[in-house]
């Protein structure tokens, strides 16, 4: 009996190894996600939650999959509030007189708005509070360093969030950030109180607002002024597209990986996120011509609202909340087009030795790293709190960092070279871990205070205070009760 066990493994292993094989070239050889992503990007544009443009996309997202032969429907949730800037208006008066380029960032609330420009440097709390006077009811002027990779833009979230929070406490009437971005690019991200924002917060062109402070530090005086045209409403509906190839004798159990859908609409999303929902469309669309039949269900989510807030992907733990537990994994793709170098396996240690295994058979390369802390701002988040291991691919920085929520993410930024060697990488770990015996996957689900502990390691409070997301988890309004 010993043997005829021993013998069916070898088989079962044989056949795995074989469509691992079969998928990956199909992969390889595919061209059609340069199709698909100047379709979303060049035809569809950049997809705000709750335009027209993003609904046209969760259409599209349906129609590509349901080509590709693959059970999907659409998840639909509410998002708290409505905000899309149209045509604002920008002018700097007094000692000099021009029109900056400028934008506003998410939730600053439509109409007139004119103070004194009040030059704070880089928005230390010991530079805001000797201005303290001088800032009340006029607006700051926070300046910058270039940010040309990731590394830059994880460092200007956090230096505009501890900017915001001091500039809150003095009274002051808004902030104007200096761009970190060059030749006039311009972006936007969220506030630190997101769809609760209540300060005019704006970003102005580097050069511009280099003008600006070259002024004031000759000490002339300089006066802000902006007309914010903005449609704003309340809460909505918007929907995740979700797409699943069943299992077999372990349907029950789901291996869910899924990237974002909607876009900043100052470019078109292209690397934030439209080639890595071709690459997971794609993926699908592979194993499905190959007639491959995984062991657990492997779902496909291409989520909504995440800009404003992984609106999402928590709709979606709170809609299968009575089903977490058949989770087995949620992974995230987010991080553009460069090569993925990486997971992040958020805080899990037991899910580094689960990866080390279940990567084997791909033979990467020996500088491939797990890196075990946890990601906070993409759409792994609420899984994370739901205590399901969940992954996140980190990748070479490309050109991600420059062109992030940028005017100048669009489709010619794509490496598509790298794209294809990803959608090989990502759909082979994705096949190799629906088919892996339950004795290497079979993680526990974390408990709230093993999240708690595991956030408290790894010194992660600020980064979820950043991202507005701290209350709701202590509050238990969001994650395990």
């Amino acid at each position: 009996m010993r043997t005829v066990i021993v013998f069916f493994l070898f088989v079962q292993l044989t056949y795995a190894q074989s469509d691992l094989k079969n998928l990956q070239g199909a992969l390889a050889s595919s061209t059609i996600m340069e199709k698909d992503l100047r379709e979303l990007c060049d035809e569809i544009g950049g997809r705000v939650t709750g335009s027209e443009a993003n609904e046209k996309s969760v259409e599209w997202g349906l129609q590509k999959f349901q080509e590709a032969g693959v059970m999907t429907w659409k998840q639909s949730f509410k998002v708290p509030v409505l905000w899309m800037e149209g045509a604002s208006t920008f002018s700097i008066s007094g000692d000099i007189e021009f029109d900056p380029l400028a934008v506003a960032k998410y939730q600053t609330a439509p109409g007139d708005y004119t103070g004194k420009l009040i030059n704070v440097g880089m928005g230390s709390e010991s530079e805001i509070l000797k201005l303290e006077e001088q800032l009340k009811g006029n607006f700051a002027l926070v300046s910058s360093e270039l940010c040309l990779d990731i590394d830059g833009l994880f460092a200007e979230y956090t230096q505009a969030a501890k900017a915001e929070m001091a500039l809150r406490k003095v009274g002051v009437k808004g902030i104007v950030f200096m761009a970190s971005r060059p030749h006039k690019l311009l972006y936007r991200f969220i506030p630190t109180k997101v769809t609760e924002n209540d300060l005019p917060q704006f970003i102005m062109a580097r050069e511009d607002a280099q003008r600006c402070l070259r002024t004031l530090q000759a000490d002339k005086e300089l006066t802000f002024s902006t007309t914010v045209h903005a449609e704003i409403g309340g809460a909505f509906t918007s929907d995740n597209v979700l797409a699943e190839i069943e299992g077999t004798d372990l349907k029950e159990e789901i291996v869910i990986i899924g990237a974002h859908l909607d876009s900043w609409a100052l470019g078109t999303g292209a690397n934030d996120n439209g080639c890595n929902v071709t690459m997971l469309i794609n993926i699908a669309r592979q194993i499905k011509a190959l007639g491959l039949k995984p062991r657990r269900t492997i779902r496909f989510a291409l989520w909504n609202g995440e800009e404003q807030g992984y609106f999402g992907s928590w709709a979606y733990t709170k809609q299968n909340l009575t089903n977490m537990d058949e989770h087995k994994m949620a992974m995230s793709v987010d991080i553009g087009s460069g090569e993925i170098i990486g997971l992040f396996t958020n805080g899990r240690e037991d899910l580094v030795e689960v990866m080390e295994d279940i990567l084997s058979p791909l033979e990467l390369d020996t500088s491939f790293a797990l890196i075990n802390v946890p990601i906070i701002g993409t759409d792994n988040f609420d899984f994370m709190l739901q205590g399901i291991p969940n992954l996140v691919a980190a990748h070479k920085p490309a050109s991600y960092g420059v062109n992030y929520h940028a005017s100048s993410d669009t489709y010619d930024k794509v490496d598509f070279k790298s794209l294809s060697k990803n959608s090989q990488l990502v759909g082979g770990l994705l096949w190799l871990y629906a088919n892996a015996d339950d004795d290497k996957i079979n993680l526990p689900r974390h408990t709230r205070s093993e999240i708690q502990t595991m956030f408290e390691k790894t010194d992660t409070e600020f980064s979820m205070r950043m991202f507005n997301v701290w209350e709701s988890w202590i509050s238990a309004e969001r994650g395990r009760k």
